[in-house]
C-alpha cells in the first residue's frame, strides 16, 4: 500500500477538496483506495456517504495496536472509508503515545499492495495531524495565497522535518501545491513568485485556480472533470486532474 497525508494546520485551503478527487483518479486508474478521514467536519467523508458504520477515525486513537474490531466502511468493492466522528475531536488530549496507533492500525488492515490510503488531516498541529504524518509513505500540503495561509508554512514545515526525524524517516515531503490561485490578481502572481523564489521544487509547478466549477463539482459529489460544461469547468478539470495525476506520479 501508499499512504499519504493531506496536510495543513490552516483551514479553507483545499486538503478536503484533494482528498476526495485524488481518490476519484485513483479509483478511475483501477486502484483500491482507503479513504481516512481524521477532521471532525467530516466533509470529505460525507462527499461520499452521510451513513458512517465501521471502524470510525476516533477508534483509531482510542484502541491499542491489534485491539481495533469491526472493517473499513465499504462504499464500492473498490473504496472504503474510515470516516470522521465527532469523538474524533477529543483525541488531541490524549496521550501522546496515541499519536502513534493510527500508523499500527491502518498497516494491519488486509489490503493490497496497489490501496492508495488517503488521510485527510484537520487544519491543526495537534495529535492528528502528527499521527497521518507517522503513517505516511508521503505528505502534500494545499496552501492559499494569501498572508494567514502562508504564514503557517515554515510551522508545518519544521512539524514534517520533526516526524522525519523522531518517527519516520520514509516520509517523503511532496511540496506544496498553490490552490485557489487568482490568475488575474497581480497579489496573486507576486505571492507566487516568491514562493516560487523561496522554496524551489519544495512548490509544485501544478496550481489550481479558483474556479466555481471545483466547489460545484463537490457539492455534486461528483469530480470536477464529470460531464464539464463550460470554459470555466473545462479548465478547473483540466488543472484538478493535472494536479492529481502529477502527486499520483511523484509517489510511484
Amino acid at each position: 500500500m501508499q499512504i499519504i497525508a493531506i496536510a495543513n494546520q490552516k483551514g479553507g485551503v483545499g486538503k478536503s477538496t484533494l482528498a476526495v478527487h485524488l481518490a476519484w483518479l485513483a479509483l478511475e486508474q483501477k486502484r483500491p483506495v482507503l479513504l481516512v478521514d481524521l477532521d471532525g467536519q467530516a466533509n470529505s467523508s460525507r462527499t461520499f456517504t452521510d451513513e458512517f458504520t465501521g471502524v470510525l477515525a476516533s477508534k483509531l486513537f482510542t484502541e491499542a495496536p491489534g485491539a481495533l474490531k469491526g472493517s473499513p466502511q465499504a462504499i464500492s468493492d473498490q473504496f472504503s472509508l474510515i470516516p470522521a466522528d465527532m469523538a474524533i475531536n477529543d483525541v488531541e488530549g490524549l496521550e501522546l503515545e496515541t499519536i502513534e496507533r493510527p500508523a499500527a492500525h491502518i498497516r494491519a488492515l488486509p489490503l493490497t499492495s496497489e490501496t492508495l490510503v488517503i488521510i485527510d488531516t484537520p487544519p491543526t498541529l495537534g495529535r492528528r495531524l502528527l499521527s497521518a504524518l507517522i503513517a505516511a509513505d508521503a505528505v502534500v500540503s494545499p496552501v492559499a495565497l494569501n498572508g494567514y495561509s502562508i504564514q503557517g508554512i515554515t510551522d508545518l514545515q519544521k512539524t514534517i522535518q520533526t516526524v522525519m526525524r523522531r518517527f519516520n524517516p520514509r516520509l517523503k515531503n511532496l511540496g506544496l501545491l498553490a490552490n485557489m490561485v487568482n490568475s488575474r490578481s497581480a497579489t496573486h502572481a507576486q505571492m507566487l513568485g516568491e514562493l516560487r523564489e523561496a522554496l524551489g521544487d519544495k512548490l509544485l509547478s501544478e496550481t489550481i485556480g479558483h474556479r466555481v466549477a471545483i466547489s460545484d463539482a463537490i457539492d455534486r459529489g461528483k469530480p470536477v472533470w464529470y460531464r464539464i460544461r463550460g470554459e470555466s469547468a473545462l479548465r478547473a478539470a483540466q488543472e484538478m486532474r493535472g494536479v492529481c495525476t502529477a502527486i499520483l506520479e511523484k509517489l510511484s
